[in-house]
């Protein structure tokens, strides 16, 4: 490692690092504001001016930009040189003659970068007294505020949205003092992850419009280290918090990202940032609710829809109770429903409430095992599932089946950054530094080999060296022809065309010569076979190679692959719930507590009212106001991610820890603690109850889960525990500056709310405590002094861009070692074949905006989520009588569905592409794989299936 002198201390340092990046490393404080950690470097702004001297001996030296210099070992450099300090503060100087003075109106204000820097450089005095420049702003959408007055040019949005997020519809345009950022027209960002251009722009350009419709400054949010809930990656999230003065409640107010090394990094996508504002829908369940018996007069509403009144928690809880000691006598049977998306501790309180005999995953049979295949593929010891930075190093991608934009978007980032990986290591060898972007993207070169193989246009195409369409079982036979191709057994797939079979040969020799291949694929596809297939190609491709394969897996939801770990295998879907309760020859009354799950998007509508006719009552613990909720007797109100602590597993296998940001308002609490309170009014209570009665916080259900669950273990070692302390004192949510706590409700009464007492977490949900816990998982509050906004993360990091001090959160859950072979893949959940050539096989596409249940309700996301459509080859359009963008009514065994035709040439012919969980179309999700028919329009609407 070189050793370089600053200011006369000297360092060691990285020699891979720029000098700008090394002294952010030693904690020095040099202004910057074109550099990136993620970015890198192409000395734009000219702000991080600092003196290198030739030797000892030399008294001036020259000015260099840092963020362009390498260190060299025995360098000489200054930051607090004169030349340097003048030289900086003239570049702000320079910069504020076009700045607008509106820092205390503007929404950046306070975690302003721009603010920063000026403060740390010692430009205090404007002497610009000239008219300033001005521009006209652009709509750019529900998501992202535009102010163009208040840009410094330094570049960074256009670097981030089209060179590192692949987006083509920002440019940079004009010239000299008249650069405009922008769209040619107005209207939304169409990348998926327009919203990072808020934290990744230093100035007020760019900010979070859903922000702006209840803002507060940074310093007067509540936070706490938590996770995305919108789908299985596990990116960690700062969401922040605030009361407001005509209510008691904090409401969630934004989600910033909050940097994991080996997970999201420095990124989030627009689902994960922006999808938050379900947890202040009006359609969240706030109350307990009981349905009444008076019938509904005058209401299109269902027949069997019930009309609910609110009741006290207590009227709730000893209802609850009463039902569970008639089953300890034997007197009533109760059978729970698990769910992905809750936490292990919801899942498994439920599971100890109801018994493991009775405790359903809350999944339908494919679903269910195609989660426990994931389980069991990545238990094997050739196989490796790679974390973000390892896909972002590989040279060789295959995806198989899965559009990971839709589903997993920051993979698909990630992938983004794999395809640079040949120009990165053209660059090595022209000993060009990696931190050089401009240098290194302007080298000639194809990108790094990547393939798709799925079933609609994905929007990794403008990367992928090779896009192939076709259906889930040639996409299976695809990847079979692959393992053939390797390990030389067989001759060509009949079944694959000439064509598909000169891909295989092209792909093989690919993934042979690669030195750090990459497979992706997942159950999105809804195919075992693909699941398998990629799984053998690993397997074989790890024989040949003796060294494990990377292969990621998607599994679709926040802890799919968490709850999963409570069943064996095979066992707890919800047909075999159905099973039991159609075939039972008990007369015994039941009930059905289902835990945050909507029945009607796992099963088709039959099934589910098969199920409830066959309960005496439903008991629904959940967020949202869903079909479900319709038919249940009682609802009592779960808490969110964002109010609630507990643990999710995501695709990787890493089990994360999430604390609560504020507690949520009316009767709201997490679904365990509903279960217990039930218990604890219980006059009798089994072996199996009694622990509940023990459970006080949520860490006492993640050690009885360590206890039960050789895999799951490490969650006993998750921590920090709520015993945790610091000196003595909790970490406080709030920082050192929340203002007006003992003001905001003074036009009501003059004393102060005391704080609730929070008892789960080390933290207290106020301002006194511990303010800079860096060295734990608890600092969701990104702020340094000097440094106010996102951009001191490096204050918290063992190095840029590297680990956060303290290591990263999470542990890796210990499944035991099983071959692939081992694993009985008998039981086909292939689909069979149409009852007639009119028949389409029905094809699940993906959608960032509206596949994903929570975020639908978020109020933003009506702008951009699509009305109701299915997508068909043009081939297939001239078939009937009907013609693009005109209704369709998609006939199915479980109903009739009416949606918007449109042509996809990707989609291959006799199949339709069905939007998965799209609002509309969401009860049509269970039946994919499957076949349907598709008709004209008639009049009225048919909308039997909804």
């Amino acid at each position: 490692m070189p050793t370089i002198t600053i200011d006369g201390e000297k360092y060691l340092v990285d020699g891979d690092q720029n000098l700008l990046s090394s002294c952010l490393t030693l904690g020095l404080n040099v202004p910057y504001f074109c550099w990136h950690p993620e970015m890198g470097s192409v000395g734009a702004c000219r702000q991080c001016a600092m003196i290198e001297y030739k030797d000892s001996e030399d008294e001036s030296g020259r000015l260099i930009m840092s963020c362009m210099t390498p260190v060299r070992d025995g360098g000489i450099y200054s930051v607090k040189a004169e030349a340097a300090q003048e030289f900086r503060g003239s570049i702000i100087e320079d910069l504020m003659t076009n700045h607008p003075h509106d820092c205390p109106v503007c929404e950046e204000g306070g975690e302003c970068h721009l603010q920063d820097m000026t403060e740390m450089s010692g430009h205090t005095m404007r002497r610009y007294r000239g008219t300033k420049r001005t521009h006209r702003n652009q709509y750019l959408g529900p998501f992202i505020n535009h102010e163009m007055n208040r840009c410094i040019t330094c570049y960074r949005c256009i670097r981030f949205y089209n060179d590192y997020a692949g987006g083509n519809d920002l440019q940079a345009l004009g010239r000299n003092h008249q650069v405009y950022f922008g769209r040619e027209q107005e209207g939304r960002l169409q990348n998926g992850f327009s919203g990072n251009l808020v934290e990744v722009c230093p100035t007020g350009v760019f900010t979070d419009k859903t922000f702006s419709a209840h803002f507060v400054r940074k310093w007067d949010l509540q936070t706490a280290p938590s996770i995305c809930e919108h789908c299985a990656v596990g990116c960690n999230t700062a969401p922040g918090a605030r009361e407001s003065s005509n209510s008691y409640e904090p409401m969630l107010r934004r989600i910033t990202n909050l940097y994991h090394h080996d997970i999201n990094g420095y990124f989030l996508c627009d689902r994960g940032r922006f999808g938050y504002e379900y947890v202040n829908s009006a359609a969240r369940i706030n109350h307990v609710l009981s349905a009444q018996e008076e019938d509904l007069i005058g209401s299109t509403a269902d027949s069997k829809d019930q009309l609910h009144r609110r009741v006290s928690p207590r009227d709730g809880v000893l209802h609850l109770s009463v039902q569970i000691t008639a089953a300890q006598r034997q007197l009533r049977r109760i059978i729970g429903i698990g769910s992905p998306r809750a936490s292990l501790e919801n899942n498994y309180a439920l599971r100890q409430l109801v018994g493991a005999d009775n405790f359903f995953s809350g999944l339908n049979r494919l679903d269910h095992q195609l989660v426990q295949l994931v389980n069991h593929i990545q238990s094997d010891q050739r196989i490796t599932s790679p974390n973000t930075p390892q896909i972002e190093a590989a040279d060789v991608v295959l995806i198989i089946g899965e559009d990971i934009y839709n589903t997993a978007p920051r993979i698909a980032l990630a992938v983004r950054q794999a395809a640079r990986n040949r120009q990165k290591k053209q660059a090595q060898n022209l000993k060009i530094p990696l931190w050089q972007d401009a240098s290194v993207r302007q080298l000639e070169g194809d990108p790094n080999p990547i393939t798709f193989i799925g079933t609609e246009l994905t929007e990794l195409a403008d990367i992928s060296a090779t896009t192939l369409f076709e259906s889930p079982d040639k996409i299976a036979l695809f990847t079979q022809a692959l393992t053939r191709e390797i390990t030389g057994s067989g001759n060509q797939c009949p079944d694959i065309s000439s064509e598909l079979q000169k891909e295989v040969k092209h792909t093989t020799q690919l993934l042979l010569n690669a030195t750090n291949p990459l497979i992706i694929s997942g159950i999105s596809s809804r195919s075992s076979s693909i699941l398998m297939a990629a799984a053998e190609l690993a397997g074989v491709l790890s024989d040949h190679r003796k060294m494990p394969t990377k292969l990621y897996l998607n599994c679709g939801e926040v802890n799919s692959l968490g709850m999963i770990q409570l069943f064996n295998e095979k066992e707890g879907y919800l047909e075999q719930l159905l099973e039991s309760l159609t075939d039972s020859s008990e007369d015994m009354p039941t009930s059905l507590i289902v835990l945050e799950n909507d029945l009607y998007r796992r099963l088709d509508t039959p099934s589910v009212e098969k199920i409830f006719t066959h309960v005496d009552e439903v008991i629904l613990i959940d967020t949202l106001l869903t079909s479900t909720a319709k038919r249940a007797n009682w609802i009592f109100p779960a808490s969110t991610t964002a109010e609630s602590q507990g643990t999710y597993v995501n695709n990787n296998g890493l089990a994360q820890r999430f604390y609560a940001v504020y507690e949520g308002k009316g009767f709201i609490q997490e679904s365990w603690r509903w279960l217990v309170d039930a218990v604890d009014f219980c006059t009798e209570k089994s072996d199996n109850l009694s622990p509940l009665c023990h459970w006080k916080h949520s860490t006492d259900l993640s050690d009885a889960i360590a206890k039960e669950f050789k895999a799951l273990r490490i969650l006993s070692e998750l921590g920090p525990n709520e015993d945790y302390r610091i000196d003595g004192l909790k970490v406080a949510r709030q920082s050192a500056r929340y203002s007006g706590r003992t003001a905001i409700h003074a036009q009501q009464h003059v004393s102060e709310t005391p704080p609730v007492i929070d008892p789960d977490a080390p933290m207290s949900f106020s301002m006194e405590g511990i303010h800079n816990p860096n060295k734990t998982p608890l600092q969701a509050n990104i702020w340094s002094p000097g440094w106010n906004s996102n951009q001191s993360i490096f204050k918290f990091q063992q190095q840029v861009g590297g680990e956060r001090k303290g290591g990263p959160s999470g542990k890796y859950i210990e499944r035991s070692q099983q071959s692939l072979h081992e694993w009985n893949t008998s039981d086909d959940q292939s689909i069979k074949p149409a009852e007639n050539d009119n028949k389409l096989q029905m094809l699940p596409i993906y959608r960032l905006f509206g596949s994903e249940e929570l975020s639908n309700q978020s109020m933003s996301f009506s702008e951009v989520i699509d009305a109701p459509f299915v997508l068909i080859h043009p081939d297939v359009i001239t078939q009937y009588t009907t013609q693009e963008g005109e209704l369709v009514d998609i006939e199915t065994n479980c109903g009739v569905y009416r949606a918007e035709l449109k042509s996809c040439i990707s989609i291959p012919n006799g199949c339709i592409g069905i939007p998965f969980g799209l609002p509309g179309l969401e009860t049509l999700a269970p039946q994919i794989p499957g076949y349907a028919a598709l008709r004209p329009a008639v009049t009225p609407a048919i909308s039997e299936g909804q």
